[in-house]
């Protein structure tokens, strides 16, 4: 069985997780869509080429199995062709056991094992990739470069209409399972899913996130020494209540629709089908996923992915075209035009309300200084 080097810490990675053959089997039949005779050779663990994340550690499982003729016994399947699956392996960080980190991922792998896929159900293309299995130490996860998937080949650049375009689409799809599965089920995400209330990143509780806050807003001071005094008291008296509103912005709205969002769209997290530019991007990680309006998921595709006029010229077209593939979507799902949840002048609205209604000049203001 081929499989990259360093098998000292994957051993080391196994005996931490211990996961069994029979798990193994479990993730496979699951990801052939059958139980019929699978026999599993061997398996290992292997740490993934990727850089390990704040959040998680990286690995590829490898798994060598064969397919037993109808009735045939193990014996007779020696000399039966070996075939390889992989996956890839989220787990808990191992060097840094934290209860804020244990908290996140525990929250992902949840909200993996059920309500992603219980969304797919209503999806017209995927969003996200495929889960296996999860524990609370270990999500197993589709392997997304071999179905022909790649993240953005420089993540520091910004990302071209192309994909901006791919971006808006796997939000559409995603927002619009939700509203489909709320209407058919006659239920509530933010009542059936306790998970998506749970706030464990954006909180004034939480040091990492405090201290950065004050790192921007030591920055941005260095930033205004350029503009006007008008404009420099204008953002420094808007600052403190603009962060403030932070808090408020990532929890579920009462005066508008609320779906499942991911709330870390960014180039990092973002996969692209290669060669297809009609595919929507599937996106990874969603350690923050909270129950609010699309609107808060369109702010971050927009200006985590875009410079300043790019954004500014094109805004309008994108929050139109990421419309029109809602309404498909939806239309798709049985619901007829005059029937959308969501008009569009509700999310134009949702969009100035998330950006802090007659501040959003001044957010933009704010933000132009940011980017410079």
């Amino acid at each position: 069985m081929s499989t990259p080097s360093n098998i000292t810490e994957a051993n080391k990675f196994v005996k931490k997780l211990q996961l069994t053959q029979a798990e193994c089997m479990q993730i496979l039949t699951k990801a052939r869509g059958t139980q019929t005779d699978l026999q599993i050779k061997e398996f290992k663990l292997v740490p993934h080429s990727y850089p390990n994340g704040f959040l998680g550690e990286y690995y590829d499982l490898y798994v060598l199995y064969n397919i037993a003729g109808c009735g045939e016994n193990e014996n007779l399947t020696v000399r039966r062709e070996l075939l390889t699956f992989q996956a890839f392996v989220k787990s808990i960080p191992q060097a840094s056991m934290e209860p804020e980190k244990e908290a996140i991922f525990l929250k992902e792998a949840t909200l993996y094992g059920t309500l992603l896929e219980r969304l797919q159900k209503y999806s017209t293309a995927s969003w996200s990739p495929r889960c296996f299995y999860t524990r609370d130490d270990l999500i197993v996860l589709e392997h997304l470069e071999l179905a022909n998937y790649r993240l953005c080949s420089n993540p520091d650049e910004y990302i071209s209409d192309i994909n901006l375009r791919q971006v808006l689409r796997g939000l559409a799809t995603q927002h619009a399972c939700c509203l489909a599965l709320e209407q058919k089920e006659n239920i509530s995400l933010g009542d059936s899913c306790p998970l998506l209330q749970l706030e464990i990143t954006v909180s004034p509780t939480v040091p990492w996130y405090t201290n950065g806050l004050q790192a921007i807003l030591a920055v941005i001071q260095t930033q205004l020494s350029g503009e006007s005094a008008e404009l420099e008291a204008k953002i420094e008296a808007r600052l403190p209540s603009t962060i403030e509103s932070v808090y408020d912005m990532t929890n579920r709205s009462s005066k508008y629709r609320n779906v499942l969002c991911h709330r870390d769209i960014w180039r990092g997290n973002i996969f692209y089908r290669v060669n297809d530019e009609e595919a929507a991007a599937l996106f990874v990680d969603y350690q923050t996923a909270r129950y609010c309006p699309p609107a808060i998921d369109l702010i971050f595709a927009l200006f985590m992915n875009l410079e300043l006029t790019t954004r500014d010229a094109k805004e309008v077209e994108y929050l139109r075209f990421y419309y029109d593939c809602l309404q498909r979507n939806l239309i798709a799902n049985g619901f007829a035009m005059t029937d959308i949840p969501i008009s569009y002048g509700e999310l134009l609205s949702s969009l100035r309300f998330a950006l802090q209604s007659d501040r959003y000049n001044d957010s933009e203001s704010t933000a132009r200084v940011c980017d410079r």
